[in-house]
């Protein structure tokens, strides 16, 4: 995957704007931020609100596994000792930790259909 020659970051090929000299290389965000190319001229450029819906949404992705690992580390360090609780807490941290990743592959399909939703439309131009 190509490298943007001015924040260096990695992108897809879509995520670059067209062009030759100063215009080669150069990712939609940098050349807006450059004033290469206007906001209109780029389909794949993501504004705030798509930016943040995104981020929304892989959040939701991942927050089960996150919880998971920070309720196994609150038992590990506070409930492991506690009579009653500490097993019951366990059986219940061991039945999560095996229905967390069947939950995550059966919503697999609807994260990746709202990620295709907040992708912007891209039209690769003739002779790309």
């Amino acid at each position: 995957m190509p490298t943007c020659r001015h924040c260096y970051s990695v992108y897809p090929r879509e995520q670059f704007i067209h062009g030759n000299g100063p215009r080669s290389q150069v990712c939609v965000r940098c050349g807006v931020e450059k004033g290469l190319v206007t906001e209109e001229e780029v389909a794949s450029l993501y504004n705030n609100s798509t930016a943040n819906a995104r981020f929304s949404a892989l959040a939701r992705r991942w927050s089960p596994l996150m919880w998971l690992s920070v309720l196994w580390t609150a038992w590990i360090v506070f409930l492991n000792d506690v009579e009653p609780w500490g097993l019951y807490t366990l059986i219940l941290l061991a039945l999560f930790s095996l229905v967390v990743p069947l939950y995550m592959f059966f919503f697999s399909s609807k994260h990746m259909a709202v990620m295709a939703r907040l992708t912007p439309e891209y039209e690769r131009p003739k002779g790309h």
